[in-house]
Formats: structure tokens, sequence, C-alpha cells
């Protein structure tokens, strides 16, 4: 072989040497080995929009003297906070709408909203963009004809009041003329003051509380558990299935761990991730409330009656760890919501959660026994009653209604009443605490 068939030979080798050492440092993994170790994104659904993550908690209708509420899944729930969530929205300039001086004394009250998770505001947010953030926790219309007026109640400051534009204010003014209530909607207003209870027994309001009037009639429902696809929910937590043991418990659970993380199916999903290393992240409130979304969306999904109950960061005691935040869900029916064993609650850092419980249920059936409540004042008595046993003297009411509670798959009907900082329940016909549940 001649010296340049041999250096052309060399060159070639050396050529080839040179591109699979290229191919091992930065080719391309077969499909079969990305399928094995490779990470595919999977989740239940895509996040929500801000704009459909938080309702508000309450929604009152002023009108001839009296106060109607209308409750979440209500056609006229959705029109009223479609209207104004659209109006608050579309202001892009709130500066411009500012009101300066005090409103017109023939200014009447027409709604109320109050939100439990706050509504955010500003510039992370998509209601009042313009606006500095902030923490929307209730808002008052106001209209003399086809003005109205907006008294913005912003967490920690001074309420704003806000001239509406002509438009908005008279759609709100048609909306208000054209509403029709039903007998379950009307409330009683309990004013800020002692109130007399029976026996000598009195409880001191310190602030408005509506409660339902009349004699409201609830029914009685038969749930499901939800059913979800078992093996897209091990991928949406595990990356490499190889490394996941399952161990099967004598009731039937079934337990999934890579010496990590864990999940526990039966009754529920039930997750902890405790060594979950990250950096401390302060998260804004609207960020917090956009991260939550995601982890929801991702492990499992967001049913359309699950409405976001509350959402605050766990760390306000020095043990706790830096940038946790804790979210919590309750499933409504009727407008009512679950109490109990139901619910999703999780603990989660930026970008990863750390606990993560599941327990919801759907509508199997109505069973047909219609449930006649008692009346406020003998539900509010007993109440009393139970604190008083325990010792306590002074009674201070901070809220009370109607809600579900679930019991052997069945939600019955409850009265939901907080004294004294104290949640207490109540079934809504024998007034006593239903079973699983301890004052």
């Amino acid at each position: 072989m001649s010296e340049r068939a041999k250096s052309v030979l060399l060159f070639l080798l050396v050529l080839l040497s040179i591109l699979l050492t290229c191919q091992l440092w930065f080719g391309r993994q077969t499909a079969e080995e990305v399928a094995e170790n490779g990470y595919e994104p999977v989740y239940f659904e895509e996040p929500r929009p801000l704009a459909q993550m938080i309702l508000p908690e309450r929604i009152s209708i002023y009108g001839d003297g009296q106060c109607y509420r209308v409750r979440p899944g209500d056609p006229d729930f959705n029109l009223f906070w479609g209207a104004l969530s659209g109006m608050l929205q579309e202001i892009s300039e709130p500066g411009h709408y500012y009101y300066g001086e005090s409103l017109p004394q023939e200014a009447e009250l027409c709604l109320s909203l109050q939100f439990k998770p706050f509504l955010p505001l500003g510039p992370e947010s998509v209601w009042l963009k313009s606006r500095r953030s902030g923490e929307l926790a209730g808002m008052q219309i106001w209209r003399s004809a086809d003005r109205c007026w907006a008294v913005l109640e912003v967490n920690e400051s001074a309420a704003e009041l806000l001239l509406l534009p002509p438009q908005w204010g008279a759609q709100l003014a048609g909306l208000h003329d054209q509403f029709v209530p039903a007998a379950n909607q009307l409330c009683e207003e309990l004013a800020p003051g002692e109130l007399k209870l029976s026996r000598g027994a009195a409880v001191t309001v310190t602030a408005p509380i509506y409660v339902p009037a009349g004699e409201p009639v609830i029914d009685e429902l038969v749930l499901k558990p939800e059913l979800l696809d078992r093996e897209l929910l091990l991928k949406t937590f595990f990356i490499n299935r190889n490394l996941v043991r399952e161990i099967k418990e004598r009731d039937g659970g079934l337990i999934y761990t890579d010496g990590e993380q864990g999940m526990r199916l039966g009754n529920g999903l039930d997750y902890s991730h405790p060594r979950l290393e990250q950096k401390p992240v302060n998260l804004s409130y609207t960020a917090a409330l956009l991260t939550a979304g995601k982890l929801l969306g991702y492990h499992g999904g967001w049913p359309g009656n699950l409405r976001l109950v509350s959402l605050h960061p766990e760390d306000e005691d020095e043990d706790s760890p830096k940038g946790l935040y804790r979210a919590q869900w309750y499933s409504y029916f009727e407008g009512y919501p679950l109490l109990g064993d139901s619910g999703v609650v999780m603990s989660y850092y930026h970008g990863g959660l750390m606990s993560y419980r599941r327990s919801l249920y759907e509508l199997h059936y109505t069973s047909g026994n219609k449930v006649p409540v008692s009346d406020f004042q003998e539900a509010l008595k007993a109440a009393v009653m139970i604190l008083a046993d325990e010792g306590v003297e002074q009674f201070t009411l901070e809220e009370m209604d109607l809600a579900y509670y679930f019991t052997g798959m069945r939600a019955i009907p409850v009265w939901l009443i907080r004294l004294n900082g104290r949640e207490l329940i109540l079934k809504a016909v024998e007034l006593i605490p239903p079973e699983g549940w301890e004052p």
C-alpha cells in the first residue's frame, strides 16, 4: 500500500473515531432508552386560568328591605359574579374611577360579596391589573338609579370607593332589577349587638351575620368515591417507575414508595415527600395561588364542584420550614360545602408537593329524604350549651350557615356554627354532633 493510501486510511479512521466519540457524548438516546430513563411530563388536566380559580365565598343581594343569598351553582350566582369579575378585569386604570367624595345619601346597597380566600389584585392578577398589588376581602355595590359605586375592602388597607364606568353601572343595575328571588334564598340579619336566647343565655354578634330565614328544606344525598386513573396518578408522582415498590395492606390499601416519597391509595389518596429539598422561595400571594392550582390539576384534576376555601403560608412559627404554603378545597353540593373526611388539602413549596390528601366524592343519587332544617335560634342555643358544659360563660358568634357533612357515603344537612373561634357542627334536625365528629 502506498504512503498516500495509508495517509488517507489513517485520516478516515481518525475522522470515524471523532464521529463515534461525538455520538457517545452528544448523540440521542435510542427510543427504548428514552422511554425507560427519560421523564415525560404527565398530568390530569391543564392548570386553570386565574380567573377561574377563585369564587366569592358568598354573594348577598338586597332589595325592598330584604336580603337574599345566592349560592355557588345557582344561575344567579354565576350571572352576578360573571358580570362583576368581568368588570374588575376590564377596568384597566382604576385611578380614573376613584371617587373622592362620600357616597350620595340616596345611594342604596344592592350587592355584597365576601372572598375567602382573598381575590388577588394588581399586576400579577387579572383583576384591576393597573392597581398596586393587594388582596380583596370583600366588595359592596351601591346604586342610585343607573349609577353604581363599588366599595373595595382590601385586606389590611382602608376601604376604597370606586365610581363604576357608566356601562358597568347600567349593567349591574339592570341585573339587580331583573333578579327574582326564590323562597330558599331569603336571609335574616343578625345585627351587631347582643342576641338573647332562651334560658337567659346571650350571644354577642360583632359584625352583621346573615342566616337562612324561614324553614329551609335540604335534600340528603348519597355519594360515591371519585375514580382516578391509578397508572396516570402514579406517573404524576414517580418519575422512574422501576424504583417504585408496591405494598398491599390487609385492608386492601396500596402503598407505593421509591424510598424518598410515598403514596397510599385506599379511602382516598395520601402522599408525602418529607425530605423534599428546595431553597426557600417567598412566593407572592398570586404566585402561591397559581402554584396550588397547577399542582391540583397535575395530581388528580380539579372537578367542577371543587372550590378553594383556604390558602396561607405555613411559616408563621420558627419551627416550620420557610416557603411552605397550605391550600384546602371543599366539594360543594347544591351550593353547600361538604364537611368531614372529604376534600383536598396540600402543603407545598414553589413547584413541589410536601404532602397531599385527596378524598373526593361525586353525587350518586338524591336519597329522596328532604330534611327540614331546625330554626337557627334553636341550633345556636344547642351550640351554646356544648360550650357551656365546658365552663364557657361568654359567647361570640362569628359565623353560622348550613352545610353538608360526609358520613357513611351520605351527605347529611348540618348547621355550621363558629363560636369563640370554635367550629361546631350539628345535625340540622336533631341538633347533635354527627357521627365521627367531636366538638
